[in-house]
């Protein structure tokens, strides 16, 4: 699903223009505020579980991460829809997913988190699968009259993948293809090289906040001047540093530029990490295909937000990616991965360090708001939120969820 654009406006208010570029067509989205009510409904909660994680792309994770090699599988539950998904590398190179369910008498097929196998076998009554899903095995066969193997192969979950990416859809038939879904923004970031980087860190967490509030703090930089005051000490002082440079729409997706002091004084760690490799504070340039797509000026990193669950934020050198699981209306299963070029030396290995160090101390201070947060919009004395246009990302995902939940 597509969200309309006919009404658009490229000079979306704002009193101080000088670091904010609207470089596509937005949506009338308004200026006011907006409802709390879709943050703590339960009954609100049910229409995204039917008309949003039923029908979208929802990215599950990295193949190189999950599964790299074939005979490699993983278990990934997706609670907001009530599956347990069995993705699996299959031994002719293709990504499948299933789910977890042996057909005889609905006992889960793989009991492990992950592994490697040449095929999968119940253990309850011994049925055996092979990777591509078809049934194999039966154990006493002959008992079953006018039964057919073909008939009772793992039930399927539609499948894709984009750039390493895995994406599942609750339909057996989409409404879009991965490639059309995924539309311009997808279009921005095909060329990025994400297989000539190495993971270096993961971190997870589940957390008592709405899907919706706990993405909302991840894709504005507003928050900088108070939440990453210790992390960021000189750029959160610095007038205008949490201003978008420029912000780019494309249907239910977006994609945001962080503007970057160019008077930053490094720190003794930073100016370390930046002399021998890449790190995530603002440093030298190391031009990629898909990085700051408006040719901004004073450009940190790009926050592209692929509606509903995926980031994936972009910089010199790095990479890393949010995944947002609802579980219930108020609670989340949170995921982060972080990524650098292939380390060449041990110089670069201390600035991916520094980097992961940083990540976590700044996510410590991020998920610190999460659940005051949610306690307080439950209480139901706040009635509306009020986004700026600097906050633009955060209306843009509201209203892309209004859309889409009373299509």
């Amino acid at each position: 699903m597509n969200a309309p654009t006919e009404k658009v406006n490229l000079t979306y208010p704002i009193k101080d223009t000088h670091a904010l570029k609207i470089m596509t067509p937005l949506p009338d989205m308004g200026t006011g505020p907006i409802s709390v009510e879709p943050y703590i409904s339960p009954e609100y909660f049910e229409k995204e579980k039917k008309k949003i994680f039923s029908k979208a792309w929802i990215n599950m994770g990295r193949v190189s991460d999950l599964i790299p090699k074939p005979g490699d599988y993983t278990v990934r539950d997706l609670d907001v829809l009530g599956y347990s998904l069995l993705l699996v590398h299959g031994t002719d190179g293709v990504v499948r997913g299933f789910h977890n369910i042996c057909t005889h008498r609905g006992n889960a097929l793989a009991i492990r988190e992950s592994g490697h196998t040449r095929s999968f076998t119940c253990t309850f009554h011994g049925w055996v699968f092979n990777l591509d899903g078809s049934l194999k095995h039966v154990v006493g066969e002959e008992s079953f009259p006018n039964f057919n193997k073909t008939d009772y192969g793992i039930p399927a979950i539609t499948t894709e993948t984009w750039n390493g990416f895995i994406f599942v859809n609750a339909q057996k038939h989409p409404d879009q293809s991965l490639t059309d879904f995924l539309g311009g923004l997808g279009k921005d970031l095909e060329d990025y090289p994400f297989e000539d980087f190495n993971h270096i860190a993961r971190y997870t967490a589940r957390v008592g906040v709405n899907w919706k509030s706990f993405i909302d703090a991840f894709h504005e930089a507003y928050h900088l001047i108070m939440v990453h005051a210790r992390s960021f000490p000189h750029m959160a002082v610095k007038p205008g540093v949490w201003l978008p440079t420029s912000v780019r729409a494309y249907g239910p997706h977006h994609s945001v530029s962080v503007w970057a002091d160019p008077d930053h004084k490094v720190s003794p760690a930073e100016a370390l990490a930046w002399k021998y490799g890449a790190a995530f504070t603002p440093g030298k340039d190391v031009p990629l295909p898909g990085l700051n797509p408006s040719k901004d000026d004073n450009w940190w990193f790009d926050i592209n937000t692929f509606f509903p669950n995926l980031f994936v934020d972009v910089g010199s050198g790095w990479y890393f990616t949010y995944n947002f699981w609802p579980v219930s209306v108020d609670e989340t299963i949170w995921e982060m991965n972080i990524y650098q070029l292939d380390a060449q030396n041990a110089g670069q290995k201390i600035a991916q360090e520094y980097t992961k160090v940083l990540l976590r101390d700044v996510l410590y201070e991020d998920l610190s708001t999460m659940e005051r947060l949610h306690k307080v919009m439950r209480s139901g004395v706040l009635k509306t939120i009020l986004p700026g246009t600097f906050e633009l990302a955060v209306r843009h995902q509201h209203w892309t969820v209004e859309q889409w939940v009373n299509a």
